[in-house]
């Protein structure tokens, strides 16, 4: 009594194994037949009764299943069990099937491609320009922050004065003192009933732009 396996499958597919009894019997004969799985594929492992009918061979399927695992490739194996009636082959009492996983790997942190490093400030070879970013607010926010930044690192340390821009009209000045190195900073505007609200550059020294303004958008 011998068992033979079919050609590997991909998981969710059938694994085919053939059962041969030589002679064939005079009458249907029950065998017994151990699956079991290296891998988690869903299969019913265990023993089970084949019938070989009297042509000598009978071919019998194990089901996988189709997961979402990503899992190491693996194997079916069929065992004839040794019972009285027949005797189980020296060479063919076992028969294995292949079985591949179809799931790709999790993408991880490093498989994504890198974001690209915002390029670091530079020294200046003249004066530093400066700009004021454009904010959203709603109008229910109490305050707005304004990225008020650099063009490059300034040899000397340059003076800044803003001034809140409501409805059209300055409104409350703001001093702006960077730290050597230091090329940008938030300045923080309280939101009021004005519909327009802006930062603008007021005054300064040691830049190469006199105007510079930043407005915001509301958005309700």
């Amino acid at each position: 009594m011998g068992v033979t396996g079919g050609a590997g499958v991909t998981e969710g597919g059938d694994a085919v194994f053939t059962l041969t009894a030589s002679p064939a019997p005079a009458n249907a004969l029950d065998v017994e037949v151990a699956v079991t799985a290296a891998g988690d594929w869903g299969a019913t492992v265990g023993v089970r009764t084949v019938t070989i009918p009297t042509s000598g061979s009978v071919t019998f399927t194990v089901a996988t299943v189709d997961d979402a695992a990503d899992e190491a490739d693996g194997t079916l194996t069929a065992t004839v069990d040794a019972a009285s009636g027949y005797t189980v082959s020296t060479t063919r009492g076992a028969a294995v099937v292949a079985v591949a996983d179809n799931d790709d790997p999790p993408t991880t942190e490093q498989d994504q491609p890198d974001e690209p490093d915002e390029p670091a400030p530079v020294a200046c070879t003249g004066r530093p320009t400066l700009s004021i970013s454009s904010p959203t607010a709603g109008r229910g926010d109490a305050t707005v922050d304004f990225e008020v930044s650099l063009s490059c690192i300034p040899a000397h340390r340059p003076i800044i004065l803003l001034s809140a821009v409501r409805d059209g009209n300055l409104s409350e000045n703001i001093f702006v003192d960077l730290s050597a190195e230091q090329t940008s900073v938030t300045v923080t505007v309280t939101v009021g009933s004005e519909n327009q609200l802006g930062l603008a550059l007021a005054w300064s020294t040691g830049l190469a732009n006199k105007q510079a303004q930043g407005d915001v958008t509301y958005t309700d």
